[in-house]
């Protein structure tokens, strides 16, 4: 990797043209392994790359005219197919890998008769997800994409210096994620001034998840999309810039593995259709510290992006782009 004088003439559309073809070209590469099924990664793959596709649309949409094909909605449609047997890949690696050494021998009879139910429900999901990959919505959206590709056009936009509006672009994502309600859950707050519930105060912490965990799950999901449009200008920050990108990395496992509990606790109460804490207490016992794990790594967190001094500081360096930057 070189460091280059910016040349201030590097414009929206040409930049947006090298993200979205690295981003489509991520997904379409994946295609082969996932048919194949031999393994669980090139799917999350695939997942990942129609994540950052759908992303790098958004994040462009202002200085790229696309085909009427692709769109939000068809995309949204088969990223959720994809996710689907995604969540369910991940699921079943956590029960086997995490859970399953930690049942009790009498657990162990119905714990397989979940594991079997998931199986089935895997195999059905994923035939859905074959159907989805042959179907003209998915095969029109590629064509587009590609004809794109071959002959992109743009708006009036696309012809501004990227340096020029960066920041403009950046800003409303940072603003949008402070003022994300998720921040609050598990603080009270007295005369203005917001304070996290003490640590030892774990009834009153999972009193607050119970009510509020789509916060934090709807919050994951706003950082995640800060994430991978922060990682398309990367290059045009330092190291300040690419540690906050890594941290918002880092929240997003957290919060992740907090809404994997849920979805699993979801899974297997639907399944055992009866309480799994009575069929399964090995199992809620481990979820319990889990829960009590995340507030320990998510409250220093949490702090940190509810002080004025650190949203100020993450401000001004969203405003102040590399006068130099780094060009694969």
């Amino acid at each position: 990797m070189n460091e280059t004088q910016v040349n201030r003439s590097l414009l929206i559309s040409d930049y947006a043209y090298q993200m979205i073809q690295q981003s489509f070209q991520r997904f379409v590469d994946q295609e082969k392994s996932v048919w194949q099924d031999k393994d669980p990664e090139p799917l999350h793959q695939m997942r990942v790359g129609m994540r950052r596709f759908r992303t790098g649309l958004q994040v462009f949409h202002q200085a790229i005219a696309l085909p009427k094909a692709v769109n939000d909605s068809s995309i949204g449609k088969i990223a959720r197919s994809l996710g689907e047997t995604r969540d369910l890949d991940v699921l079943q690696q956590e029960l086997i890998k995490r859970y399953q050494p930690l049942l009790q021998k009498t657990e162990q009879p119905q714990f397989e008769q979940v594991i079997k139910h998931l199986q089935q429900q895997r195999s059905q999901s994923f035939l859905k997800l074959q159907k989805t990959l042959k179907s003209d919505r998915y095969q029109n959206l590629k064509q587009a994409i590609q004809d794109w590709l071959a002959q992109p056009t743009y708006t009036t936009m696309g012809n501004l210096s990227v340096l020029d509006i960066l920041p403009d672009m950046l800003l409303p994502l940072i603003c949008q994620l402070f003022l994300h309600s998720g921040w609050l859950v598990g603080t009270t707050i007295q005369s203005g001034t917001v304070s996290l519930i003490p640590i030892e105060h774990s009834e009153d912490l999972n009193q607050q998840f119970r009510r509020f965990s789509a916060d934090l799950h709807d919050l994951r999901k706003q950082i995640k999309g800060v994430r991978y449009q922060s990682e398309f200008f990367a290059a045009f920050y330092g190291t300040s810039y690419l540690e906050r990108v890594e941290e918002f990395k880092h929240i997003q496992e957290i919060l992740g593995k907090l809404q994997d509990h849920v979805v699993l606790c979801h899974f297997l109460e639907t399944t055992l259709k009866s309480d799994f804490a009575k069929v399964f207490p090995s199992i809620e016992k481990a979820i319990q510290e889990d829960t009590h794990a995340f507030w320990q790594s998510w409250q220093p967190l949490q702090e940190r992006y509810l002080s004025f001094e650190f949203r100020q500081s993450l401000r001004s360096l969203i405003t102040t782009p590399l006068q130099r930057f780094a060009l694969t």
